[in-house]
């Protein structure tokens, strides 16, 4: 097994740092509104496709698979995955049963939390830009 170099796990994790950068951009008074409700949203993005994790969609004998994946709604490379986690976010029968495979794995966990970090920065930064 072939070790990662920093450059393509700094690659495969920009999302993280970025959120990072974004929490940091909140406490410099001389950074606007817009720029962290951008940075907020990239963040959102990164972690809804982009975030390594595992990808928790039903196999046939009913237990979650383990193949790696990208973000909270892809599957992983098998055809019948790639879209299951998405219709699984769709319907509101599969919610809890998405929650459940997602906050399974720590990769999971850390995308979910990222996410809702960056939607409420976000949100905070276009109220903010509205009332200025």
């Amino acid at each position: 097994m072939a070790k990662k170099t920093t450059g393509k796990l700094l690659g495969s994790l920009w999302g993280y740092l970025l959120l990072a950068a974004v929490l940091w951009l909140w406490f410099l008074p001389s950074i606007g509104p817009g720029v962290i409700a951008i940075l907020s949203a990239l963040v959102v993005l990164y972690t809804l496709f982009q975030a390594p994790m595992w990808c928790c969609a039903e196999t046939r004998s009913r237990a979650p698979c383990r193949n790696n994946a990208y973000g909270i709604l892809l599957g992983c490379h098998l055809r019948q995955h790639k879209w299951q986690k998405v219709k699984m976010a769709v319907r509101q029968q599969y919610w809890g049963k998405l929650g459940r495979r997602v906050f399974g794995s720590v990769g999971g966990q850390a995308a979910t939390f990222s996410a809702f970090a960056g939607m409420v920065s976000a949100c905070a930064a276009t109220v903010t830009l509205i009332a200025k």
